[in-house]
């Protein structure tokens, strides 16, 4: 075993001797630094990706802030209130 060619695939063989186990690994040499031909087009451009990126903040938008003040102790509908609003919030980010 030893060092592949960098477009051979990696392997792995493993022996039992009754006592240990002895792994044996074949690894790709990295990548020599020539440029090699030009692979397709991505699915999408650079400029659309960077769109749809900077429309992820968004996402969040729709839901309302709380705009409350909170009693000391809070009641049980503060709480509510909150849990409600966390849970929107998660739902949204999900999107």
């Amino acid at each position: 075993m030893g060092t592949l060619n960098p477009w051979e695939s990696p392997t792995v063989q493993t022996t039992f001797d009754g006592t240990h186990i002895h792994f044996q690994f074949a690894i790709s040499r990295g990548y020599d630094g020539s440029d090699g031909p030009q692979g397709p087009p991505g699915e999408v451009t650079t400029m659309q990706l960077n769109s749809a990126i900077n429309g992820t903040s968004s996402n969040s938008n729709a839901v309302n802030t709380l705009a409350m003040t909170v009693s000391d102790p809070p009641t049980v509908g503060e709480v509510q209130a909150i849990a409600s609003n966390l849970d929107e919030l998660i739902l949204a980010l999900r999107r």
